[in-house]
């Protein structure tokens, strides 16, 4: 009986250190992180709200999001704000200002990832962020 017990507890115990080897590897199953560029001209209004909406989106979801706002010479408080999240989330929100190269070119950092380009100032390209899908 004692024989029986310890074989149940074993298997059990095998089957725990299993799962938890499994989960530790690299090709668990786990989607790869997306990244949102966010393309701004004086959306000092609403810059706040999209980058809290794609972090709490990342957490429902439980899928990794990295965010880079490129901002368009705005006039206004956006680059203020955007510093404050990169500040608030460094992992997670990055901002650089526009050079006179092309999105093209500043795209090609991340042509091995899923990326997704928002101009914010147009509407139809709002629906790439999930709230609008």
């Amino acid at each position: 009986m004692i024989f029986g017990l310890l074989s149940i507890f074993g298997v059990y115990g095998l089957a725990i250190l299993w799962v938890h080897w499994r989960r530790s590897r690299p090709d668990w199953n786990r989607p790869k992180p997306i990244r949102y560029v966010l393309v701004t001209r004086n959306n000092g209004m609403h810059i706040e709200w999209y980058l809290r909406l794609l972090l709490f989106f990342s957490k429902v979801k439980a899928r990794a999001v990295h965010i880079v706002v490129l901002d368009e010479r705005s006039e206004d408080e956006t680059l203020v704000i955007a510093a404050r999240f990169a500040a608030l989330a460094p992992d997670h929100i990055e901002f650089t200002e526009w050079q006179d190269t092309s999105i093209d070119s500043m795209l090609s950092r991340y042509e091995n990832e899923e990326v997704v380009l928002v101009r914010l100032s147009n509407s139809k390209e709002l629906q790439h962020i999930p709230l609008f899908q």
